[in-house]
């Protein structure tokens, strides 16, 4: 796993996101199935729903306040209709398919920025 965070200006505030494994647990408790959505983001099948909902609880810095008989909840996770209303088209066509990307290659430890090694082995010196 990649520990680094990635960083989104969603409306006026910048968002930190971060995938961990209590990312899939919060998927699999919201939605039904991580692997559902995460096949869905891989085939392209509903991939701008799973992509948010993927979003959705991969936000690390985000807090809502849910309040239940007197008790203050809070939780670090932006609604999929919070994101769809804050998301501009161009960010939700161009910048959301590789941004959720990432956030999976991160999670699993794919280094995207990494060059392509050259075929050719390099000659080395003997000494």
């Amino acid at each position: 796993m990649i520990c680094e965070t990635r960083k989104l200006k969603i409306g006026e505030n910048e968002y930190n996101f971060k995938m961990t494994n209590a990312t899939i647990l919060k998927i699999d408790d919201k939605y039904g199935n991580y692997g559902t959505v995460l096949q869905g983001i891989m085939e392209g099948k509903q991939f701008y729903t799973n992509a948010l909902r993927l979003m959705s609880c991969s936000c690390i810095d985000k807090e809502c306040k849910t309040v239940n008989d007197k008790e203050v909840e809070k939780n670090k996770e932006f609604s999929i209709d919070e994101l769809i209303n804050l998301l501009t088209p161009q960010q939700l066509n161009n910048e959301i398919p590789a941004f959720v990307k990432n956030l999976y290659f991160d999670y699993m430890g794919i280094d995207t920025s990494a060059k392509k090694k050259d075929s050719k082995p390099k000659n080395k010196e003997k000494n």
